[in-house]
Parts: C-alpha cells; structure tokens; sequence
C-alpha cells in the first residue's frame, strides 16, 4: 500500500515539474504549502437534446386515400323448429237437443201446448219453428171469461264472416170476450157471440247485422218489420216500420247516424187517414277510462193528427267513480213514441177497436239520473229519478157510449210526472238468482182528473234456485197499488139531467206464484205451476175480475 502511494507522488511531481520551472521565474513566498488529497473521479450529468428533426418543405402533398367496397351477399339459410299452438282447455260442449215439448192441464179447463224445434250448432246457419196453445175456460162464476191464445213461429239465421241476417214468420191467433159488465147488464148478452173478439195477426221481420270487427270500418245494423191485423169487427191494421243505424269510430269518438220509419193504417168507422214517423238521430260518443259522453240530437216529422216538425236534444254522462263498482250518469233525451192497434191490444185487450184512434204520444223531455254499480261479485243495483213530459200519454176508460159499458176507449192527454227505479240483483252462478224491482210514479195530468188504470207503485220479486240441476223452484211476488177509474154518474137540477165525471178507486194487487219442476232425466221432468196463491180477486181493469187460486201441472221431454 505504501509502495503505491509512493510511486502517485512521483508521477504527480513529474506532472507538475514545468509549472515549478515557471513558478521559479517569478519571485515566490517564503512559506510553500503542499496539500496531498485522495483523487475522486466524477462525471457531469448528460442532458438530452429534445429537438426532433424535420424537414420543411413548402409544397406539402397529401395523398388521397380511396376504399373500394366488394358486394356480395352470403347466403343465410334458417331452419325453423315448429311450436305447436296452445290450447286452452274449457269446459266440454253441453250436448244440446233439436226439439223441446210441453203439456200440461189446469184448473178452469186450462190446456197448454208448447212446441220448440231448433237445428243444432252451426257456423254458417240456424233455423227453427215455435208453436203455441194457451187456453182456458176463465173465471169459473162467469160464462163468458174463456179466452185463447194460439201462435207458430218460423225463423232462421245465416252467418258470414262479415254480417249476419235474421228472418222470421208468425202468426198469432187471440180470442177473448168482452166479459166486464155488471150482472143487470148481463140479460142483454143473448150469447157469448155478442161479446167475443178474435185478433188474427200476421207478422215478418228480418234484420241485418254487421259483424263488427275492425273500427276502422263502417258500423250498420237494420231492422224491418210489418204485421197485419184483423178482428171480428171489420177493423184492420197495417204497420211497417225501419229501424237503422250507421257508425264509424274515429280516433277516439265514435260517430252515428240512427233513421226510424213507422207507418200505420188503421182502418175502422173513425177512418183516421195515414199515421207516419220519421226520424233521424245523429250522435257523438266519447270515452276514456273513467267517463263516457254521448251527445246528439231528435229530429222528427209526426204526420198524425197535424203535420209537425220536432227537435229533441239527446245528452248522457257517464262517469265510472270505481271500476264497475259505482258509476253514477245523468241525461236528457225525448222523441215521438208511435201507438197501434197492436201494442194497445197487448196491454188491454178488452178495447174498442172500431172506436180507436192511434194517436202517437210526444215525450217532451225525459230528464233522469242515477247510480248504479256492484255491491259484490254477486249483488248488483241500480237506483235512478226521472222527470218526464208527455203530450197524447193514452189513457184507457170506459165507453160510455155502449150500453152495457164493456170496452175501453182511449182517450189523450198531456201527463207530467216523476219515476223513481230501483234494482237489486242476486246471483250465485247458475244456482240461485233473485231480483227485486220497484218504481213510483207521481203523475199530473192536465185535463183528466187522474191518470188513469196507472197505479203508482209497481213492486216485483222473482227468484229461481236450482237444486243439483233436478229440483227447479221459481216465485214471482208482485204489488200494484191502488189505482183509478173513469165513471161518469148523472145529477138532475131543475129537470136536467147533468153527466158528472167522477173517479173510482180500485184495490191494490198482490200476486204470488210459485213453480216447481223435477227433472226425471235430462230429457224428461214434470211440473207444476200454482197461481195466485193468496187467491185475491183483484181487477186490474175496471169490472173484470182475475181468476183465483189456480193449479197447472204437466210434462216436458226433449228430444
């Protein structure tokens, strides 16, 4: 180690042996310092140069790049698993049968006779016929009460995808008797002849229905009708009437069109002339979730007695407070309702036909609301008040004219007055059903002194239970109250004889019937029918008695 040391101090003084002789030129200090210290090599640190080189070229060229597309389509093939459709599977189809039969006997010599055949299913068509007998000897304490009912039927449908037309064909056959007189009148009837009355009616109608299926497409359904009617007294009647609509929906309203048409001739000693109709109901109806609007209006031309044009406005409103549960509406809607020989006949056979006037009634205005809705899954109701107008509301009294005083006559008058309804409904699937109905009335007619033969309480309760689908139980309950008839009583002032009109209150009605059937098998059962079971002798039209308690029983077979 010394040896190394010795031979860098040699090789330093070698080094630095010019710079002594130059040193020596020049005067020196007296004091000559030497530092001897180790050597420590070191490097600086390097930077690098951060520059890139370029080029600068003034006419600088950009190459235009350019893509070619090659087109062609690889062939996809797809192979598609099929997926049979889902079924739904219901209920098994109830075996139905082509022809359906009734007899039966009752009390009072009282035959019944009924007849039903029908084809069975079909896509493309359905027909059939009806036949009918219903008679009886009547009230037993009168010889002259029988009457008889009679009826055939024949009608057929055809279904296309498109529409569906409906045609049938009747005639009707009814004999009754004039039998409402009091017993002093009585020895003036030489026999049952004087008083009988016999309607031969012969009736057609068809009918053409859309089968709606898009709403983009027209809507229509027609209706036309005709009968003609004959009796014992010379009278005859022919009616035609038409009925149609047109709609189409569009966006969320739909918009309609309803036309009417009903012609009447009655011909009998009044000779009245032509009673003609027309009519034509444009409307607008719109619907959300929650309400429904419908808006229109009645335009009329009423031919009888005068010529007259008349305008109806027609509203109602509809709003659905909980789903299918409580929906209350309120409207207003009038128009021209068209009397005939027939409907009269219906509801009160016992009128004077040769004395007929078949004036059409004008509803004014029917202003109503109202709520109905679901108490339950099986409880429904409905409960709602109008306010009517009628100008020609016909009213049946006594023709005082005759002498025996047997027939009714009508006679016209303009009647205000208010309705209350109310529905409830029970029904426990097929098994048990019972409905309850009642409506007042409070009338105010403007020249007669009451309305009359109207009561103004009609109450009604019918059931049916089913017990395992062999024993069947119907009953029916009905009330009328009290109610009035014309009677014209004589006064005599001073030797003159003054005709007095006066009305006379009739006895309220009550009516239970009950029925029973038991089924042998599903072809044949037996029944048996009890009428008027608290055996009231009550008069719905002024002198003429119901029948009392009544028994009819019999068989019905399928086949």
């Amino acid at each position: 180690m010394s040896s190394s040391k010795n031979i860098l101090i040699l090789l330093m003084a070698f080094l630095l042996l010019p710079f002594t002789d130059f040193a020596q030129a020049k005067p020196s200090d007296s004091t000559t310092i030497f530092t001897e210290t180790i050597f420590q090599p070191f490097l600086t640190d390097a930077f690098k140069i951060k520059d890139n080189p370029a080029i600068k070229d003034t006419n600088k060229i950009i190459p235009e790049l350019k893509y070619n597309f090659l087109n062609k389509q690889v062939p996809v093939t797809f192979d598609i698993d099929l997926i049979k459709p889902a079924k739904i599977k219901g209920e098994p189809l109830v075996k139905l049968y082509r022809g359906y039969a009734k007899v039966g006997f009752g009390t009072n010599a009282t035959p019944l006779a009924e007849i039903y055949y029908n084809s069975k299913r079909s896509k493309t068509l359905s027909y059939g016929f009806a036949a009918k007998h219903f008679s009886s000897r009547g009230i037993a304490s009168n010889d002259y009460s029988s009457f008889s009912d009679n009826e055939l039927n024949v009608f057929g449908k055809h279904f296309t995808k498109e529409f569906t037309l409906y045609g049938t064909m009747g005639y009707t056959r009814n004999v009754n008797h004039y039998y409402g007189f009091s017993d002093q009148n009585a020895a003036v009837i030489i026999n049952d002849d004087d008083i009988r009355q016999e309607l031969d009616k012969f009736n057609i109608a068809f009918s053409l229905t859309r089968n709606f299926t898009d709403t983009s497409q027209f809507d229509y359904n027609f209706d036309v009708g005709y009968h003609n009617i004959n009796d014992l007294f010379q009278v005859s009647e022919n009616h035609f009437e038409v009925d149609g609509k047109l709609s189409k929906y569009h966006k969320n309203e739909l918009y309609a069109i309803g036309v009417e048409m009903n012609y009447n001739k009655l011909i009998n000693p009044l000779d009245q002339g032509n009673n003609l109709i027309l009519g034509l109901n444009p409307h607008i109806s719109t619907s959300t979730n929650k309400w429904q609007f419908q808006v229109g209006i009645g335009l009329y031309l009423n031919s009888y007695p005068d010529t007259k044009f008349h305008f109806y406005p027609k509203a109602e409103f509809k709003y659905n407070v909980v789903e299918h549960i409580i929906i209350p509406y309120v409207g207003i809607r009038g128009g021209l309702i068209g009397n005939n020989l027939n409907n009269f006949y219906q509801e009160n056979p016992f009128i004077n036909t040769q004395l007929l006037e078949t004036q059409n009634s004008n509803q004014k205005y029917d202003v109503y609301g109202g709520i109905r809705g679901s108490l339950s899954s099986k409880i429904t109701f409905n409960a709602s008040f109008s306010q009517q107008k009628v100008e020609g509301m016909p009213l049946y009294v006594k023709d005082f004219n005759n002498l025996i005083e047997n027939k009714f006559v009508l006679v016209y008058d303009t009647v205000k007055f208010s309705k209350i309804t109310g529905e409830l409904a029970y029904q426990k699937l097929e098994k048990f059903k019972i409905l309850l109905g009642a409506n007042y009335y409070s009338y105010n007619p403007r020249n007669e002194i009451k309305v009359w033969h109207k009561p103004d309480l009609k109450i009604s309760l019918s059931g049916i239970y089913d017990l395992s689908d062999k024993i069947i139980v119907r009953a029916d309950f009905f009330y009328f109250s009290k109610q009035y008839a014309k009677v014209l009583t004589t006064q005599i002032t001073n030797n003159t004889i003054t005709f007095l009109e006066e009305s006379k209150e009739l006895d309220g009605v009550i009516d239970i019937n009950l029925g029973l059937e038991y089924r042998y098998t599903k072809k044949l059962s037996a029944f048996i029918q009890f009428n008027n079971i608290t055996s009231s002798a009550y008069k719905k039209w002024d002198d003429y008695p119901t029948q009392k308690f009544g028994v009819l029983g019999g068989l019905t077979y399928s086949f």
